[in-house]
């Protein structure tokens, strides 16, 4: 049975049940953040993650603050800070869900959980400017994904934008958003608008012990099942890097002409497949140096450290790219996604050179031109409507205080 049709039985079934609790007074002070459910992911990451940390720095003791995750002894840390924490999909967290007055999710529960009409819905949604395409977008969208979009809509009081073309063509368009629009930006990329990342940075190098002339590649691929293998071979990657002293910044090569000698750079590979990869996602990467980076738990402190990022058709490339650094896609599968999925944006205006053989993406790596590249993004970003400010949170911060302070349960 359709998978959309199920999700939307189940919040019928999830409104009925619910009923005695609806009959609770909201708690005016109370915020539930909750991240993306399902998969090898963190809960506490992304834009609710970072919402929260602005929060409980700037006005502390002033809210109560509840977390949905699905393992809460892995979360202790946030329960020591005074967090109220909750199981995902479970009757016990109904009462939460349905009495704090602000819920700020990056995507998971508004499509099928019933809020309140008293409540504050904040979507922040989980991928910035306008790339792949959503489900209601996809060819195999049908009126059950239509259906799930239309009570996910009216289910949101505050959609958060990247930019204006993701505003238009996914918030309004395939979400059939008709709400309130935040054009701020993003909250987990305020600091690398803002250039804040080197505690971030740091943090990704001292776990995973790279030394400070070590250079780090991120390949993060997204999500699909193609039906032609994509293998990644990290060993001859890292090979050609060495080979090439790719990346070598001017400092280090004064330096080294004023001791009369040549310190290699080595390459450290970190892989970061998507929350949802298992053995039949037919994407791997092979190689004897592989560093495993799926259980870091932010994807953003990983962006920060990587001085290199290798891709596909992942949004990370809209993050990446106010770190101002070479990016490229490794895309074998193109014809095929394209078909499967599409996107908002065509790939041959994003900004980023493309690669369907390994052969072909190590001579755009050697033949890379960071001026050119980095006036290609810029110009990039400008065509998307850039909205990302480097204040999401402050301003996001302020209307949840408006509605918090200003409205008795």
């Amino acid at each position: 049975m359709n998978q959309a049709f199920l999700k939307v039985l189940f919040s019928e079934a999830v409104r009925v049940i619910t009923f005695p609790i609806r009959l609770m007074p909201i708690k005016k002070k109370r915020i539930l953040f909750t991240g993306l459910t399902g998969g090898k992911s963190y809960d506490y990451s992304c834009n609710p993650k970072y919402v929260y940390e602005y929060m409980k720095t700037h006005f502390p003791g002033q809210y109560e603050y509840v977390w949905a995750v699905a393992d809460k002894e892995k979360y202790a840390f946030l329960k020591e800070e005074g967090v109220k924490l909750v199981k995902h999909f479970t009757v016990s967290s109904f009462p939460m869900l349905l009495t704090s007055k602000v819920i700020v999710t990056n995507g998971s529960y508004a499509p099928w959980f019933p809020f309140r009409k008293q409540q504050y819905v904040i979507n922040t949604w989980h991928g910035g400017g306008a790339y792949k395409k959503v489900e209601n977008e996809k060819p195999d969208a049908d009126w059950a994904t239509r259906k799930r979009a239309e009570f996910c809509a009216k289910n949101i009081d505050l959609f958060v934008a990247s930019c204006k073309v993701q505003e238009d063509n996914m918030i309004r368009k395939t979400f059939l958003y008709k709400g309130e629009v935040l054009r701020a930006g993003t909250p987990r990329n305020d600091k690398l608008v803002n250039g804040d990342i080197a505690d971030m940075a740091k943090k990704v190098r001292e776990k995973y012990h790279i030394p400070k002339n070590g250079k780090i590649v991120l390949y993060a691929p997204t999500y699909r099942r193609p039906e032609v293998p994509v293998v990644f071979d990290s060993d001859y990657l890292l090979k050609e890097l060495d080979n090439m002293q790719f990346l070598k910044n001017a400092a280090e090569e004064k330096e080294a002409e004023r001791k009369k000698e040549t310190e290699d750079v080595k390459w450290y590979f970190m892989c970061r497949y998507h929350r949802y990869q298992d053995e039949n996602m037919n994407v791997k990467v092979t190689g004897q140096h592989v560093i495993d980076v799926m259980d870091y738990p932010d994807m953003q402190e990983l962006l920060c450290a990587a001085d290199m990022l290798i891709t596909d058709y992942s949004s990370c490339v809209w993050d990446y790219a106010f770190l101002k650094r070479p990016c490229f896609l490794y895309t074998p599968d193109k014809k095929e996604y394209i078909k499967n999925t599409g996107f908002y944006v065509g790939l041959e205006k994003w900004p980023f050179s493309q690669a369907e053989t390994m052969e072909k993406l190590l001579q755009n790596i050697s033949g890379y031109q960071p001026e050119k590249r980095l006036q290609a993004v810029s110009q990039h970003l400008e065509e998307l409507g850039n909205y990302e400010s480097g204040a999401c949170n402050e301003r996001l911060s302020e209307i949840i205080q408006g509605v918090c302070d200003g409205v008795d349960s």
